[in-house]
């Protein structure tokens, strides 16, 4: 520091001091400046030239002197505020943290300290900490302060036990929120618990909830949507259809209310009912789409109620309505989305050009997809096309879900049909990775795989046994679904065609074999019939 510049200093110091000394005799006598006061002239040198030096931003420098003055008074608040400023400006946010603990310490009472703290330990992720520091302001006296620095504590407080599972304290605390009058939205924090309620499968307190939220706004769509999926979540079929009815005759064109209800009626096999409410939604979608006024989900829904129909035409011709009306381009989920979707049916169409087209559109726009390279790859395999592409693009669906069941299948069934054509080998890997998958799902198409692989290595009362379990399993399934909403889909009806047809051969395998063992035995093969 230049000789003229410390000559200045020392006379804005000793200015300084002499200020210092007229506003600290007016304090208590039992101030944290007592100290200061009636110890040293030096003490005051150094606070006022650590203040100085803190005001020209010179963080270091001040530090060097606010640390000699705290070293006389350890329990000088104002010093560990200052100090805790210096450090932050130095990014020293550990130094800094210090020193606002100690103040914390000091006034355990205080709001705005444990306030402060709190933020600053919710901001590093400390969600522990951040609830101890919120509970201390929490508690503190809050008259005088702020009513929106107490609704933000409460709400942060709050989230950081959402963070941590402590649902019944998330509840408390939205609780105080609405009984001290800190929010002019009740309405959205009755919503939010009930959804976090939904979220955690206690399904009677969202209800509750969800109750109240509607006495706010009794004709909110996601209130009465969500209420009403409580409802039958619950078996309260009565009270979930009442529900989504005195919606439906509030707002008629609510197609997603519709879908619900007719849902709902299939559940109380009251079909014709279910019958009435789709076919409403399904003309209300319609209607939107050709006026180009639909959301994303508006488009889906009704291209799945076009493949219902057995209308994929129809179905395709929506989504690419979506693709231009519909999505903004820098919206990649969504494209992914409905690309994914386009290509599931050009699969049933049997236009294979375009499901390549659209997956690899997909993996354009995200390439670690898992659902689209596990797709791709299957496609190749059942094509017998590019194996060992197929291969890295499932072991990449993999890699982003180890335990999924569709993508083991898989592998194994590409291990299979590589062993078919190249290495016989691979047939026992094919085989381990299919029964892997047949741990984490019950699927009717993974036990058809296993049945043929058993085939080809000659276990056939094991692939007899697998095959007929996979017909079962698709007969079960169809029996839960109304006799309306049964829908078979190109691919089983090409995989249960395989099996039956695999079924006979074993069979008459089964009677060659016999009749064989038979000959041998030197037994008559073919009885005399003729009386």
């Amino acid at each position: 520091m230049p000789k003229t510049k410390i000559i200045i200093l020392l006379l804005f110091v000793s200015t300084f001091t002499l200020l210092c000394k007229t506003t600290l005799a007016k304090s208590p006598k039992n101030s944290e400046n007592d100290i200061l006061l009636h110890d040293s002239t030096e003490s005051y040198v150094d606070f006022c030239t650590g203040f100085y030096l803190m005001l020209d931003h010179r963080w270091e420098d001040a530090i060097v002197f606010l640390e000699k003055t705290l070293r006389l008074d350890p329990n000088a608040e104002r010093i560990h505020n200052y100090l805790a400023t210096c450090y932050f400006q130095l990014n020293k946010k550990d130094e800094a943290i210090l020193h606002i603990e100690k103040i914390a310490r000091l006034k355990p009472d205080d709001f705005s300290i444990h306030y402060t703290l709190g933020n600053i330990y919710a901001s590093d992720g400390n969600t522990k900490g951040a609830i101890s520091e919120y509970e201390r302001a929490n508690s503190s006296v809050i008259d005088g302060v702020e009513k929106s620095f107490v609704s933000d504590m409460l709400f942060r407080l709050a989230n950081s036990y959402l963070k941590t599972g402590d649902i019944d304290n998330v509840a408390t605390i939205y609780e105080k929120i609405l009984d001290l009058g800190l929010t002019n939205e009740p309405v959205t924090i009755r919503y939010n618990l009930g959804q976090i309620y939904v979220d955690t499968k206690r399904i009677k307190d969202a209800v509750k909830e969800f109750v109240k939220a509607k006495q706010y706004s009794p004709h909110s769509e996601p209130i009465s949507f969500y209420l009403a999926l409580c409802y039958e979540e619950l078996e309260e079929y009565d009270n979930a259809i009442a529900e989504l009815e005195s919606f439906i005759e509030y707002d008629p064109d609510a197609w997603l209310m519709r879908i619900n209800l007719s849902n709902i009626y299939d559940k109380v096999k009251e079909y014709e009912n279910a019958g009435l409410e789709r076919e409403k939604a399904f003309m209300t979608l319609e209607e939107s789409v050709a006026k180009g006024s639909m959301g994303l989900r508006g488009y889906i829904t009704l291209s799945q109620l076009y493949q219902r129909k057995g209308k994929d035409e129809k179905a395709v011709e929506v989504l690419k309505a979506a693709i231009s009306n519909g999505i903004n381009n820098e919206d990649n989920e969504s494209l992914s989305e409905i690309r994914f979707m386009l290509a599931n049916i050009y699969y049933e169409m049997n236009n294979h050009k375009n499901v390549v087209t659209e997956l690899e559109k997909v993996l354009e726009i995200d390439p670690d997809n898992p659902q689209a390279n596990n797709f791709l790859g299957f496609f190749f395999i059942e094509r017998g096309e590019r194996l060992d592409k197929a291969i890295n693009l499932i072991k990449k669906a993999l890699s982003a879900d180890s335990e999924n069941a569709a993508y083991l299948d898989s592998l194994g069934w590409a291990y299979y049909k590589l062993a078919k054509e190249e290495d016989s080998g691979k047939v026992v890997l094919a085989l381990q990775k299919l029964i892997e998958a047949s741990k984490f799902a019950v699927d009717p198409e993974i036990m058809g795989h296993i049945g043929d692989v058993y085939y080809s290595l000659g276990y056939w009362e094991k692939a007899q046994n697998q095959w007929e379990g996979a017909l079962d399993l698709w007969e079960k399934s169809e029996a839960e679904v109304p006799p309306h909403l049964r829908y078979e889909t190109d691919r089983e009806l090409k995989a249960k065609k395989s099996i039956r047809d695999r079924l006979d051969k074993v069979q008459s395998l089964k009677v060659v074999e016999n009749s064989i063992i038979m000959l041998k035995s030197g037994k008559r093969v073919v009885s005399n019939n003729i009386q």
